[in-house]
């Protein structure tokens, strides 16, 4: 059975097990994901200094026994303790890219915005930053509205914006996520691309 503990509303804390049948690499494995959620196969591979095979036959042990849940898209796998949330991971995997941490970030203190507003801010172009904003909108994290803007006291207009699904739970995830090495490094690479 599993016992958690937790500090915050999103127990992004490493959880603790009490299940003593678990392999060593096993529980080190728990800790690992628990301390980094959304961790990628290839960091766990260099974290745990395991071979290829041993790494998959332990994960795949550790998915079957539900000890973790595991999010497989487009060829990326991420990893997550069981006790996170479905809608968190999303958030989690949504703010590992710097542009769409800013735009979450930017929603969340800022409220609905236009695309354009959106542009400015990060700095990006409309094209880069609309393929985030898709990505956003499919997982449910954002959603689109209409407001009502002004250009003068008489005349009001309703144009597109967009605003955060869940204000205090993508604080809280933005709050408490703990970034990885590796995760810093591949976001850096992915802006020196986004340059060229």
């Amino acid at each position: 059975m599993h016992e958690y503990y937790s500090s915050s509303s999103l127990a992004l804390t490493t959880p603790v097990y009490s299940e003593a049948n678990l392999h060593e690499l096993e529980q080190s494995l728990l800790k690992c994901i628990g301390q980094y959620p959304g961790i990628r196969y290839r960091e766990l591979l260099r974290k745990t200094d395991s071979s290829n095979g041993v790494l998959s036959y332990h994960l795949a042990h550790l998915e079957r026994s539900e000890h973790i849940r595991v999010d497989r898209k487009k060829g990326v796998t991420r990893y997550y303790p069981i006790h996170i949330s479905s809608q968190v991971s999303k958030i989690i995997g949504h703010i590992k890219h710097p542009t769409s941490r800013q735009v979450l970030s930017f929603l969340v203190q800022n409220g609905p915005c236009r695309l354009d507003e959106l542009v400015q801010l990060t700095n990006k172009a409309p094209s880069t930053l609309s393929w985030h904003i898709k990505r956003l909108l499919e997982s449910g994290v954002i959603e689109r509205k209409l407001c009502v803007s002004s250009t003068d006291s008489n005349h009001t207009f309703k144009t597109k914006c967009y605003d955060v699904t869940n204000r205090s739970l993508v604080f809280d995830v933005i709050l408490n996520f703990k970034e990885s090495f590796v995760d810093h490094v591949i976001n850096n690479y992915a802006e020196i691309v986004d340059m060229l």
